[in-house]
């Protein structure tokens, strides 16, 4: 990977850890944005997005309010995609997936950790007082360690693509069309979650349901023929 692509993958990752919940909200926190990006930069976009759609799907239902703890994907499927890409193939895509996944989980927990820290900081600077200047400060530093929590996910995440051994990916017995099924199952046991929370009665759950059970069907004899 040359330099320059790696550093713009840093700041993609500063921007998403920011955008979910600090700084903006414009979404460009969320994988199919964060991962189709990626694949531009690397010049597969078609991994990026294939990728991107997968992981979005997988979490869309987790939105970051109140003091729910969720994964992170954004940041989470930079380096994903970046692994996806440099292995290859149907294993590759696959590989991206799991990752993403693991990063995701990984990426919530410093979430966790960086809230908490971030409240202390904060009830440091608040009391009586203390000047508003070192409230803006206590502030600025909470975001800048939020973006550089986010570099240092991607930029570890990005090593350990990296550094995955050639060759041993090929064990993945699927081919592209097999791998493209079973991430579309994985992804659609989170999405029928989701969907069953929705105020849906009558012949709108019906719809749903008939959707639902013509895709699997479309994507079991896409399989056999």
């Amino acid at each position: 990977m040359e330099p320059l692509s790696f550093v713009l993958l840093l700041a993609l990752g500063i921007w998403a850890a920011l955008d979910g919940v600090s700084v903006g909200q414009f979404m460009v926190s969320r994988p199919l944005v964060t991962a189709t990006l990626t694949g531009l930069l690397l010049g597969d976009p078609a991994t990026g997005l294939i990728l991107g759609i997968f992981l979005e799907v997988v979490y869309l239902g987790g939105i970051p309010a109140g003091a729910v703890r969720l994964p992170e994907p954004g940041p989470a499927a930079i380096p994903a995609t970046v692994g996806a890409i440099l292995i290859g193939g149907p294993g590759g895509l696959a590989f991206g997936a799991a990752s993403g996944m693991v990063l995701a989980i990984l990426g919530g927990w410093t979430v966790v950790r960086q809230r908490r820290w971030q409240g202390r900081l904060v009830a440091s600077v608040t009391e009586a007082g203390n000047p508003p200047r070192a409230v803006s400060r206590a502030l600025g530093m909470a975001l800048f360690l939020d973006g550089l929590r986010g570099a240092l996910l991607v930029g570890l995440g990005i090593v350990l693509m990296a550094a995955i051994p050639e060759g041993w990916i090929e064990l993945w017995p699927l081919p592209f069309r097999d791998t493209y099924g079973v991430l579309f199952v994985l992804a659609a046991l989170p999405a029928g979650s989701l969907l069953n929370g929705l105020p849906l009665k009558g012949e709108r759950r019906w719809a749903f349901l008939g959707t639902g059970l013509a895709l699997g069907v479309g994507v079991a004899l896409w399989g056999l023929l």
